[in-house]
């Protein structure tokens, strides 16, 4: 497999106007970053495309959100959801949202602040651009309509009370006179918006600068100055950085490394429990796991609490159903299967495979906590029970290619999700919602169509519970834990994390 950080010579940098005169940026910042309000951020997402809309990934929507400015974002802390460019929004009818945008913001370089013309150019551009991922959170959306200037209606395919979950944090408003102006070249160009910080710069593959915008309303005296979101997959480089005070921010220590955190009392542990929920993938179309026996035998085969406590040494909260402890509506599943082989190899007898049978099965590589050794684990348990998975480590970038077209027929890997879990669920278990487990049911179906036109949220929650049992029941995924979060974070550093692992700027104390 090829090193993720051995890259070839050739960079791309793309660089606002206020950055042209800026040298290449060192491999690793030196500790001058961390004077004054400056500050370093690791991660481990890959920084590889300028264009907003051309990724779906969670560290991209929350760099992105907060540079052009997003509708707004859910305050983990306060258990709401606040505007960043809305100001205000309501229910007019069951298909139809107001929104109403702020007007205190001026854009990055001076231009006007954000109009429904941007808003509605922004929706046009996710449908319409070839390089676009993110359609997929705006299936439920009919028509993004002009009211005036400032206001703007969504009008949804039917009732969808889970709205500002599907768009906020993520739904990014970009300059529509900007593109008009520049075209295509606009996110190289102009990549001017209207959010807390602006972009001084871009290297692929490597790092993104970004600058405290002196225009937004109420920005903290605290808050840094200069971010540097710096690519280090490497989870040993990102504790080394953090030792060296290369970084102030190491995002995604593995619990093995963990203790290297102790040992230097400039360094303090920031933890936090997880959305991103880690499961093993089964599609349904490829025979064996057509047959619901044994989706239920490979439930029954993995024993989660062990490897939580053996190799994660007890860092992710098992799931208990298809809900995360740390999302709404949480509940634990009565329908979930425990561990149990013997039952495990009787439903494989049933379904026909008193012997079991062969599989290949895949994992990234450095891109979860330990993937590759939960990989192993869970071969380790399939195998127990007849289930001779082979083992395969592909490219990240085919391994998530794979998973989307539908060819891997057993797979690991986690899935970024919000406070509210239908969206995640249904992209993998809704009829028509993408070809990663092609799972279909019409009560499924149901429960899904239930939950978003329901506007109760006690209503709400009773839904996604019964969802979650039935698709415990059925197992097209074996639903495994949520990571908690390790943070290595400077001792001069106060970062508020919650369970979306991402930094939101304004939020961070440098003293």
């Amino acid at each position: 497999m090829t090193d993720p950080t051995k890259r070839g010579p050739s960079r791309r940098t793309i660089m606002g106007a206020a950055a042209a005169a800026l040298m290449p940026l060192p491999l690793i910042p030196t500790a001058a970053s961390a004077q004054g309000k400056a500050l370093t951020i690791t991660t481990t997402g890959i920084l590889n495309n300028v264009n907003p809309y051309a990724h779906s990934s969670i560290h991209l929507y929350y760099i992105w959100s907060q540079i052009y400015g997003s509708l707004g974002r859910y305050n983990y802390a306060a258990k709401a959801y606040e505007g960043v460019l809305a100001e205000s929004w309501e229910t007019v009818e069951p298909t139809r949202w107001r929104f109403k945008l702020r007007s205190d913001l001026k854009r990055h370089d001076g231009g006007p602040g954000p109009t429904s013309t941007d808003v509605v150019h922004s929706w046009r551009r996710i449908l319409s651009d070839p390089a676009s991922q993110q359609a997929f959170f705006l299936t439920e959306v009919d028509k993004f309509e002009r009211v005036d200037d400032r206001t703007f209606d969504i009008v949804t395919k039917r009732p969808v009370a889970q709205l500002l979950s599907l768009l906020f944090d993520r739904f990014v408003v970009t300059s529509a006179d900007l593109h008009e102006k520049h075209g295509a070249n606009a996110d190289k160009a102009a990549a001017f918006g209207w959010g807390p910080y602006k972009l001084d710069r871009f290297d692929i593959d490597r790092s993104v600068i970004v600058a405290r915008n002196p225009s937004w309303p109420g920005m903290p005296a605290s808050a840094p100055e200069t971010v540097i979101y710096r690519q280090i997959l490497e989870a040993e480089q990102r504790v080394t950085a953090l030792l060296n005070n290369e970084a102030q921010i190491a995002r995604l220590i593995p619990p093995q490394l963990v203790d290297r955190l102790k040992s230097n009392p400039a360094v303090k542990e920031v933890e936090t429990g997880s959305l991103e929920w880690m499961f093993l993938g089964m599609n349904v179309k490829i025979k064996p796991f057509d047959d619901p026996r044994v989706r239920r035998a490979v439930a029954h085969a993995i024993n989660a609490d062990l490897i939580v406590k053996r190799l994660l040494f007890g860092l992710a909260d098992p799931m208990q159903g298809a809900i995360g402890k740390h999302q709404d509506c949480f509940a634990p599943s009565a329908a979930r299967p425990e561990y149990d082989p013997k039952k495990a190899k009787a439903l494989l007898a049933e379904a026909g495979f008193p012997d079991g049978f062969d599989v290949e099965f895949a994992t990234a590589n450095g891109r979860y906590v330990s993937d590759r050794q939960v990989g192993e684990a869970l071969a380790q348990m399939l195998r127990q029970v007849g289930i001779r998975a082979k083992l395969n480590t592909p490219d990240y970038a085919n391994f998530t290619n794979d998973i989307r077209q539908g060819k891997l027929p057993l797979y690991y890997t986690g899935r970024s999700a919000a406070n509210d879990q239908l969206e995640a669920l249904a992209q993998y278990f809704e009829t028509g919602g993408s070809r990663r487990t092609n799972y279909s049911d019409p009560e499924a179906d149901r429960l899904f169509r239930e939950v978003r036109a329901a506007f109760d949220t006690n209503v709400q929650c009773d839904l996604q519970r019964s969802l979650s049992d039935k698709l415990s029941q059925d197992s097209p995924v074996v639903f495994l834990w949520t990571h908690r979060l390790v943070n290595g974070v400077r001792s001069n550093i106060n970062w508020p994390a919650d369970a979306t692992g991402e930094p939101w700027l304004t939020d961070i104390t440098v003293s």
